[in-house]
This record gives C-alpha cells, structure tokens and sequence, in this order.
C-alpha cells in the first residue's frame, strides 16, 4: 500500500498532497519522531474528505488514498 501513496504523491491535487502528508507522517513515526497514537490520529485526519471529494472527480482515487492510507498506518 505505500507504493500506491507514492503513485498518489506523484499526482497534482488534493489527493496527492494529502498522500504526500501521509508518506511524511509515515517517516516521521519510523524515526521515532511522532508516536504511535499521535501517528494514527493524524492519519485518520488525512482520511477525512470532505476537501478531496469537492476537488476530485475520481472516486477510484479517493479510495485508493483512504485504502492506502488506513494500511499504511494499520487504522481499524
């Protein structure tokens, strides 16, 4: 899945700039910088999108972002 944020992260947008969040906050936790809760508190920000969906029309996209997103960080 963190490929498919990286696929993301190489698009313009919405999409792309919250999967570039995501790629960020990942290497941030990996370094210890963030901790875990902090850490998927704010990549289930990431996930809210009432931003994205006004700005995107690709519904396959808004979902690959929050799938990708949800795996990355392991939400439930």
């Amino acid at each position: 899945m963190i490929d498919n944020l990286f696929a993301l992260a190489q698009q313009d947008g919405p999409v792309a700039e919250r999967a570039r969040l995501a790629l960020q906050l990942t290497e941030q936790f990996n370094k210890g910088e963030i901790d875990g809760s902090e850490y998927q508190e704010l990549m289930r920000d990431l996930t809210r999108l009432d931003e994205v969906s006004d700005q995107s029309a690709s519904i396959e996209t808004k979902t690959m972002l929050v799938t990708a997103i949800y795996a990355v960080a392991q939400l439930a």
